[in-house]
């Protein structure tokens, strides 16, 4: 017993040992809430949670106690200015708080003099109950991340200047954005615009976001990642998504909303993912099927914008547009880039069992016998063995071409 209680004396020695900051960085490891009980050990502990240069907080924690959250985040964060934040996340539930935001401004404030590098900020809350987020938020000269989730973004005065020079990597999932009249750009226009830095971003709309225009305008980005899922309305044709980004090695479009996707630049080489619909649902279609060339058109320029990718990954719900034996969609394989069938390495066509159409496998058949560079073909299973064998007996222009299935 003697030998035991003097062993975990020397444990304990040896962890107060340690320097301030190295006991600081070990507890940057745990929540906050579990840094605090630290403060328990010893006198020394006692204040050492407020120098962690991490904060990782849920409100749940606080079981509803709306001034013990609050007097808890203001203790923290005013606790030293001069010492910089490395990480701030705090998971809001609305129903905890209620609509009095007003102590969120003094906290990204302080967030802003303390220099925080990465911002992890998400609301739990009905879908009719919005945060705003204040415009501090939009002069944090040191940011280099930012995660947001349903938050609003706050309005922009058109002489106000956003400075984010350091901001690398940016995460808005269901965030509604403001179009002023008295601005030619949305807020969210202006923030992608204003991040000479950017290198990384996803957009995952909120199905209650009716922002007519995405517009993706970076010289910096290399990775673009939007989803927008299916809403009430069914396809939006006034809603449009820009892309102008010709450093883009990566590109995922989950897009079942906008009535139009323009690819205006993209880097040459990059990998591809289109889950698109050009075309609404029960057989709606952009113009009613009055004139059929809009379409025709709207896919000839969006298959240009995407002619030099290597990789490229097509849902079913996009080949169903390349349906090229219908007379009403008269889309024909010749009128592809020849660009577009040179630079090609990796093409996966991924099917549910129940979509399987004869256009999807002449898609197939197009790729492996015009496509010169192509290393690998993948199949996904639900094109049935049958059809495989098929597929795998066509002759191939790149004698590399593999093709795989999965």
């Amino acid at each position: 017993m003697e030998k035991r209680f003097v062993k975990k004396k020397q444990s304990n020695s040896e962890i107060n040992d340690l320097p301030d900051p190295l006991l600081c960085h070990i507890l940057s490891f745990l929540p906050t809430r579990d840094s605090v009980r630290s403060s328990l050990l010893s006198k020394r502990w006692r204040s050492l949670w407020l120098q962690v240069p991490v904060f990782d907080l849920d409100s749940l924690q606080f079981d509803g106690d709306v001034f013990g959250l609050i007097e808890f985040v203001d203790r923290f964060l005013e606790s030293d200015e001069n010492l910089a934040l490395n990480r701030f996340k705090l998971i809001y539930h609305y129903e905890d708080i209620g609509d009095d935001d007003r102590f969120l401004e003094s906290w990204i404030d302080a967030l802003v003099r303390r220099r925080v590098r990465h911002l992890d900020f998400q609301v739990n809350s009905d879908d009719n109950e919005l945060v705003w987020m204040p415009l501090s938020l939009y002069l944090c000269n040191t940011l280099v991340s930012l995660s947001l989730y349903h938050v609003a973004l706050s309005y922009l005065e058109p002489e106000f200047v956003v400075s984010l020079p350091c901001l690398k990597v940016m995460h808005l999932d269901r965030v509604r954005y403001d179009k002023s009249i008295k601005r030619d750009e949305s807020n969210l226009e202006t923030l992608i615009t204003s991040c000479p830095v950017l290198e990384k971003l996803t957009i995952i709309r909120d199905s209650f976001e009716l922002l007519e225009i995405i517009s993706v305008r970076s010289k910096s980005l290399k990775s673009f990642a939007l989803v927008a899922e299916d809403s009430e309305v069914g396809l939006l044709e006034d809603h449009v998504v820009e892309i102008d980004a010709p450093k883009l090695e990566r590109m995922s479009l989950c897009d079942h909303l906008s009535g139009s996707v323009i690819i205006h630049c993209i880097a040459p080489f990059a990998l591809v993912n289109i889950d698109v619909n050009f075309d609404g649902e029960d057989g709606y279609t952009l113009l009613d099927q009055d004139d059929d060339s809009y379409k025709r058109t709207m896919i000839g320029n969006f298959l240009t914008g995407i002619s030099t990718v290597s990789g490229l990954k097509i849902s079913s719900n996009t080949m169903e547009e390349f349906e090229f034996d219908k007379e009403e969609w008269p889309i024909k394989l010749s009128n592809v880039p020849p660009c577009f069938v040179s630079s090609l390495k990796y093409v996966e066509l991924s099917t549910p069992v129940t979509t399987r159409t004869s256009s999807q496998v002449k898609l197939a058949i197009y790729f492996l016998r015009n496509c010169a560079a192509l290393k690998k073909l993948s199949l996904s299973e639900n094109f049935g063995d049958d059809i495989i064998k098929k597929i795998k007996k066509i002759p191939r222009r790149s004698r590399r071409c593999s093709i795989v299935t999965g």
